[in-house]
């Protein structure tokens, strides 16, 4: 199965909502604004998905 590949963020927005989604940010139309909890959560799950992709390459990052 492949998964659906997001396209690049043109704002700041978009990848601030990148970031929220990985926190788990559903963002329906009635939801409000992400809050620091879930940036938090995002950044944090970020922060591991660079650490792994670190670990699969061959250059140090």
């Amino acid at each position: 199965m492949q998964k659906k590949r997001l396209p690049q963020p043109k704002q700041l927005g978009d990848a601030v909502l990148l970031v929220a989604r990985l926190g788990g940010y559903l963002g329906r139309a009635t939801d409000p604004p992400p809050g620091h909890q879930i940036m938090w959560h995002g950044y944090a799950q970020l922060q591991t998905l660079c650490e792994g992709f670190c670990l699969n390459t061959k250059n140090s990052c």
